[in-house]
């Protein structure tokens, strides 16, 4: 493909001196599609990193997992090169040019980043034309064709901001949502009253829910198990009391809601994986 015919304009990105645990913005691109042939498949490409891609004008075709999906103006994409569950197209049945407005980017760590991005979100999200994130990468358009040095930390800002923009929006609707207030006022009951009888049952029954329903919402919502979180608030609240107070490890037991030391004991070498008087003699916190 002469990238010449069907790219408007590009910006590439140099960074030097990369470090490992940042991600690498490599290039902005402004393209224009209108071969039926046209097709990338994630099961072909063997190239790492990301992509994001907004769709400015026209009309494009994206495939995750078997499913068609219309890229109009407004929707964007984000997904790995190499996802075999992705592949993006120019629609056989199109009837004008695919505008869409791209960015690649690179680094260790930044395939897990955008899987957790789509198993969370998905792939597919929507960003009006107007929006700072489509006039951000449009700004580049000054710079057509040059090459922008940038350092490591001016990289990975770039690369951030772009994904939090893109994701912002959909982390406030979720966060506004009627499920998301039951999640914040469940984990506010646990910090407030972690020396109480807290379970799945009695929460359910506190708020006015099913069980099912609130197991379901919060797992959705945090990604974590009510009854494991509930664990992990408790221990968390017995490190800090054995680091900071000298109340005897039974004591501090039954102030985090444990009502047999036995039961306190076994799921704290479980999780910490040392006992909780040599956790205080170490003067260890772990990361919980």
């Amino acid at each position: 493909m002469d990238f010449r015919k069907v790219r408007k304009w590009q910006v590439n990105f140099e960074v030097h001196r990369q470090l490992r645990s940042l991600p690498v913005p490599e290039i902005v691109v402004e393209e224009v599609q209108n071969d039926r042939n046209y097709r990338l498949d994630g099961r072909l490409r063997g190239d790492s990193g990301g992509q994001l891609s907004i769709t400015l004008g026209g009309r494009g075709g994206l495939r995750i997992a078997g499913t068609d999906y219309e890229l109009t103006p407004g929707k964007a994409f984000l997904h790995n090169h190499n996802d075999p569950q992705v592949c993006y197209y120019y629609p056989p049945d199109g009837t004008e040019p695919w505008n869409f407005l791209w960015m690649a980017f690179y680094g260790d760590g930044l395939y897990e980043l955008i899987s957790e991005i789509n198993g969370t979100y998905g792939y597919i999200f929507d960003v009006p034309l107007n929006s700072p994130l489509v006039e951000r990468l449009s700004n580049y358009r000054q710079y057509r064709n040059e090459v922008l040095m940038m350092t490591p930390l001016e990289g990975g800002k770039l690369v951030i901001d772009v994904i939090d923009q893109l994701c912002s929006p959909v982390e406030n609707e979720l966060r506004e949502s009627p499920r998301s207030s039951l999640v914040g006022d469940v984990q506010n009951r646990i910090a407030n009253y972690i020396s109480e009888r807290l379970d799945v049952e009695s929460m359910a029954r506190h708020f006015r829910v099913s069980r099912e329903h609130l197991s379901r919402v919060f797992r959705e919502q945090t990604g974590t198990p009510l009854h494991a979180y509930i664990t992990r608030a408790r221990l968390r609240f017995a490190v800090n009391l054995l680091l900071q107070t000298r109340l005897n490890v039974k004591e501090i037991a039954a102030k985090c809601g444990y009502t047999e030391y036995s039961v306190f004991y076994r799921a704290f070498r479980k999780r910490i994986g040392m006992s909780p008087e040599a956790l205080r003699e170490a003067g260890y916190r772990p990361d919980i």
